[in-house]
């Protein structure tokens, strides 16, 4: 079957939030016809679910106040947010004392760092027995430029039951692509190869994972690719939590680790995610009960099981280092959390590296 041949100026390989906001980006110095976005179409929407007949996009990727991306025209006539609320319960059923912790491992780091001891409980529930002797190096990373330095970090929450990065980019009306297969990048030629068509490009900007972007191109590769999972449980209920507000659960003894109002009838519960399947709605709901006491007519609604969330080991192995120059030598862009492979945030990426 002869393919369809498609010339494009730029290329996004992936269809996320850092594909539709490099698409913006690029925008400012090209236009629709010249930006094309490549999207599987095999895989589940990441920004919504859909209950009840309206569309939520409740992942908590949250921008924060005073960085440039939150400025930018990105959000202009977005409706704005006011900061996240955040209390924490008390600390119960735990002591840090009762855990051997390995030197360098990033429950040492923590204990290292004041205001940090105390949520131990909640990294181990998040993180599990490896963090106690693993450095797991992005997520220490993440702590120092978030929690330790003095850069401000005033997180915006949900309008609506959307993520205001939801309400930016529908804006765009972004051209995109659809494949079932993707079956190589060929670098020297500048082309994708997909089921139905052959993208020539002049810069590919990748936002998948990268190992699966070095698989596709035939690189070499040595780098720790383990990452961390979320879990999600969703609960409707009348009245008694208002929107745009974070419970920290420091009880170690409960599955939960944070629980956030995505409306003012509709909250998100996430949970620990290497329990998986094992944890039953009734004993989340009375722990929530207990959370909220204020809280009105509870009842579960759905779960929601995000198996790639965050990278825990920064790339130091020289083959994918090499590799990772030869994609750059030949004009392909990793971008995003796991196209870089970095545990950052949507504003801390290097926006000036595709345009």
């Amino acid at each position: 079957m002869n393919k369809k041949i498609i010339q494009i100026k730029n290329c996004f390989l992936g269809h996320g939030y850092a594909s539709l906001i490099g698409y913006h980006k690029l925008l400012e110095i090209s236009n629709h016809k010249e930006i094309l976005i490549l999207r599987n179409k095999n895989t589940s929407p990441i920004f919504t679910i859909e209950h009840e007949g309206h569309s939520f996009s409740p992942l908590p990727i949250f921008p924060v106040e005073e960085s440039k991306l939150y400025q930018s025209s990105l959000f202009n006539n977005v409706r704005k947010q006011e900061p996240i609320s955040v209390s924490f319960s008390t600390l119960d059923n735990f002591n840090h004392k009762d855990y051997q912790i390995k030197d360098g491992s990033l429950a040492s780091f923590m204990l290292s760092n004041d205001g940090i001891d105390t949520r131990l409980c909640l990294g181990l529930k998040q993180w599990g027995d490896d963090m106690l002797t693993t450095p797991f190096s992005q997520v220490q990373d993440k702590i120092k430029r978030h929690y330790i330095s003095s850069g401000g970090n005033t997180r915006m929450g949900y309008v609506n039951g959307l993520s205001l990065f939801k309400y930016a980019v529908d804006k765009l009306n972004p051209e995109v692509l659809d494949y079932a297969n993707l079956e190589k990048v060929d670098i020297e030629k500048k082309e994708v190869h997909t089921d139905d068509y052959i993208i020539k490009y002049n810069k590919l900007i990748s936002t998948v994972p990268i190992h699966f972007l070095l698989d596709i191109c035939n690189l070499k590769q040595d780098h720790n690719t383990n990452y961390a999972s979320s879990y999600f449980y969703f609960f409707e209920y009348k009245n008694g939590f208002n929107a745009n507000q974070i419970i920290y659960d420091c009880d170690f003894k409960s599955d939960i680790l944070r629980i956030f109002s995505v409306k003012d009838n509709f909250l998100l519960a996430q949970l620990r995610s290497d329990k998986h399947g094992q944890i039953s709605t009734e004993k989340i709901q009375k722990r929530i009960q207990r959370l909220v006491p204020s809280i009105k007519e509870l009842k579960f609604a759905k779960e929601l099981f995000v198996p790639m969330s965050y990278p825990v080991e920064l790339i130091s192995t020289p083959d994918t280092l090499d590799s990772i120059n030869v994609l750059k030598q030949n004009d392909i862009i990793p971008l995003g959390r796991f196209g870089d492979w970095k545990y950052s945030d949507l504003h801390e990426l290097d926006w000036s590296s595709i345009v």
